[in-house]
């Protein structure tokens, strides 16, 4: 299955409910509200919406908020007469109506800098949202308003998409191998269904040590100029500022001391070059994390290979499916690539599922 391409350019954008007219909707709106923000760097907020448990009439009752990893959301904002078109960041778990039990062994707990604690009775259902900075689209601009202007505010929600977990059409009792390839912001929807497979849901069981390898392409949002603060923590801090990468590190680091799934996560960064012995995150190349690869350039072909290339230790390939999310051009390369790897027939297309998004 082949995802519809619902790329929005920056200049001259077409509205996000138009771009996606043949996606799959659900029916109904839903109401939520603004609860937290969080500025994870200069570029991105992250904003938890909160859904309320009565959300008015027993029909409503009868019909949960309920989205399948990887979907948006249609997000109507009452001054603005068009919806913004966002991706949910966070899993189905989340927004279930009961509180949340204590986290098993198995499950990622994370604690993240400006994320409400879970109180004695647990935490309000809610979707997080990635939102990047984007002065043309007035929905985007809108929740970039300073917080104390927006923070607690009513919006309305709509869950839509196909670009989603699990595969159709696929036994996963048969794969054990899977490939994410996120290019910038492209990381929202596959960091929610990765840590929807961390929450070990019984509905996404897949046989015991698949694989999963996780290739992610992206930008130092602030570059340092001097070496004198290529200091271990600022080094850190630097790569906190990468969206997600903090979370990717936990659930990697929590399926592996589980031995469920075996995860390998490989960082691109476009603008760090390796020959700038100013550039204070240079140190890092020359002493690089145990946990995960961390590269100072493009993805390559050879990467996309090795990542595909285990599943030939196994079943072959029908035992390995690959999720693709970038901007256009880099998703149609990295597709294209797939292609050669798996083939071109209705078989292999079913098993590279991408979506494209500015």
């Amino acid at each position: 299955m082949v995802q519809r391409d619902i790329s929005i350019p920056r200049e001259d954008s077409i509205p996000h409910e138009v771009r996606t007219s043949s996606e799959p909707r659900q029916n109904r709106l839903y109401n939520a509200r603004l609860s937290c923000i969080h500025q994870v760097n200069p570029n991105v907020r992250l904003l938890r919406l909160t859904i309320p448990q009565d959300q008015g009439d027993e029909l409503d009752k009868q019909q949960p908020f309920t989205f399948l990893p990887g979907q948006w959301l249609d997000v109507h904002i009452p001054s603005i007469p068009q919806a913004g078109g966002f991706t949910i960041t966070s899993t189905p778990a989340d927004a279930q109506v009961l509180p949340s039990p204590a986290p098993p062994t198995e499950s990622l707990s994370v604690e993240e800098e400006g994320v409400p604690p879970v109180g004695p009775r647990g935490r309000e259902p809610y979707v997080e949202l990635a939102v990047q900075e984007s002065p043309s689209s007035p929905p985007a601009a809108w929740l970039w308003r300073p917080k104390e202007e927006i923070l607690g505010k009513q919006l309305s929600i709509r869950v839509g998409g196909s670009f989603v977990w699990p595969p159709s059409g696929i036994d996963l009792g048969q794969i054990t191998n899977i490939v994410f390839v996120a290019g910038g912001v492209g990381i929202n929807p596959l960091i929610s269904i990765l840590s929807h497979l961390n929450d070990n849901d019984p509905s996404s069981t897949l046989p015991h040590q698949s694989n999963i390898h996780f290739l992610y392409s992206t930008r130092l949002s602030q570059v340092p100029t001097t070496h004198k603060t290529a200091s271990s923590g600022t080094v850190e801090t630097t790569l906190n500022q990468i969206l997600f990468l903090p979370r990717l590190r936990q659930i990697a680091q929590s399926l592996s001391q589980s031995g469920r799934l075996r995860v390998s996560l490989d960082l691109f960064i476009t603008n760090l070059s390796p020959r700038s012995t100013e550039h204070p995150v240079s140190a890092l190349l020359e002493s690089p994390p145990t946990d995960f690869g961390i590269h100072p350039r493009r993805m390559h072909k050879q990467d996309l290979r090795d990542a595909v290339s285990v599943s030939r230790l196994d079943r072959g390939k029908q035992s390995t499916v690959c999720y693709v999310c970038g901007p256009p051009n880099m998703t149609d390369e990295v597709v294209g690539v797939l292609n050669e790897m798996l083939g071109d027939d209705d078989d292999a297309r079913s098993r590279i599922l991408y979506e494209k998004w500015w």
